[in-house]
């Protein structure tokens, strides 16, 4: 049993000081952390999310003890103020869904404040919200408040499902059965135009669709501002829309965007190439090598029929097909994986490796370990993560992963 919670680090400012947010960053993380490497020792963990945001584990307890964690709006109120009256710090600790920390994490520094002053309404996360404010609560010493929220206008929505003003980014592990662990996660941003969360790995109707180059660039920004943040562990595939790539009018909008992605990070970055025709001719594979590789040290096509043909792809142009498996029922769906997995000797002249994803059943898991896909995805892999995943060993028996820690 583990327990997690996210913390989130607020500071009440005046707005030209607020302007100036980013400058604070590195501080509050360097403060933060010295506080957490002594209150929060092994075997509890945290990682830094962002420079204001941690993930706080117990691996042995259901619920985290969120007390030690009460001195700590203070000291950040003097190493940042002092003595002075030019801002109060504000701790927000929230017990939520791996979704609901993503919105959480991810909404900017005012809309957070906003969304959390009492009386607290409806907000664009589920869970337990807890607070510490070194304004509010320190006449009657810091310690740890459950904010209540008010019933939404329609008591039948969730609050989890009230629209958001927000791209919101999440991650989903990609588990190779050969290595007993995980090599990384796909990154999936959705815009805050859409109407649904948007996913490779889950049901069709979770597919970008009409608006797939919207998706791709808002993913590619997300993993721009990932990757200037922290160093990456593993693996991390961006979404690509074959059929827009193959646009000549977007193909410099692509280009441009794949530019900010640092080069440095080329090795850890893969392209899930998605809407892929049934056949890919010759001179398609090649526009799809010469656009995506400066970029990405793995292209992997995800592909929908079982019997797709590969025989045009030059061998070494892609390095994987991630075969999606169809909508249905299980019967179904694993007679399909059978079908693409029979076909190894085929994907094998071509050196291509193969990816099974949208494995939603324990069956179907099991039957993809036993058919030895190189790598496998979907909510019986992995659930959604706030953070990325990196390369880690893990049994498969410990599928599906749904928090980490």
């Amino acid at each position: 049993m583990s327990a997690s919670v996210c913390l989130r680090i607020l500071l009440d400012l005046s707005d030209e000081k607020l302007a100036k947010l980013d400058a604070l960053g590195p501080l509050v993380t360097k403060v933060t952390s010295a506080f957490l490497e002594t209150c929060w020792s092994w075997p509890d963990r945290y990682s830094i999310i962002t420079p204001f945001s941690f993930l706080l584990t117990e691996p042995s307890a259901t619920e985290v003890n969120v007390a030690r964690l009460e001195k700590l709006a203070l000291e950040l109120q003097i190493k940042l103020f002092g003595q002075s009256k030019a801002g109060d710090v504000i701790l927000l600790m929230l017990d939520g869904s791996e979704l609901d920390t993503a919105r959480f994490v991810q909404m900017d520094h005012a809309s957070l404040k906003r969304a959390t002053q009492e009386p607290l309404g409806p907000t664009p996360f589920g869970g337990r919200l807890m607070k510490i404010s070194t304004a509010a609560d320190a006449p009657s010493g810091l310690h740890w408040r459950t904010l209540e929220v008010e019933k939404a206008a329609d008591p039948a929505t969730p609050v989890s499902a009230l629209p958001i003003s927000e791209s919101i980014t999440v991650f989903h592990g990609v588990f190779a059965p050969a290595m007993r662990g995980l090599l990384g996660s796909s990154l999936v941003t959705t815009p805050a135009s859409a109407a649904t969360a948007l996913s490779l790995v889950d049901s069709a109707d979770q597919l970008p669709g009409e608006e797939a180059m919207d998706f791709d660039l808002a993913c590619l920004e997300g993993a721009e501002r990932l990757l200037a943040r922290a160093p990456l562990d593993g693996m991390l595939f961006l979404p690509v829309s074959f059929s827009s790539l193959m646009r000549r009018s977007l193909r410099e909008t692509y280009a441009a965007a794949f530019k900010r992605l640092p080069v440095e990070r080329r090795s850890q970055l893969g392209a899930a190439i998605y809407d892929t025709p049934r056949s890919l001719v010759f001179n398609a594979v090649t526009q799809l090598q010469a656009a995506l590789s400066p970029a990405f040290a793995h292209l992997d096509i995800q592909i929908s029929d079982p019997a797709v043909e590969v025989d045009q792809i030059p061998t070494g142009a892609i390095q994987s097909a991630t075969f999606r498996l169809p909508e249905g029922d299980e019967r179904n769906r694993l007679g399909a994986m059978r079908r693409f997995m029979d076909r190894r000797d085929v994907f094998a002249r071509r050196s291509l490796s193969m990816g099974l994803t949208y494995l939603r059943t324990r069956v179907e898991l099991q039957a993809a370990l036993r058919l030895e896909a190189d790598a496998i995805s979907g909510a019986a892999v992995c659930g959604a993560m706030s953070v990325p995943i990196g390369r880690v060993a893990c049994d498969p028996q410990r599928l599906p992963l749904k928090r980490l820690g």
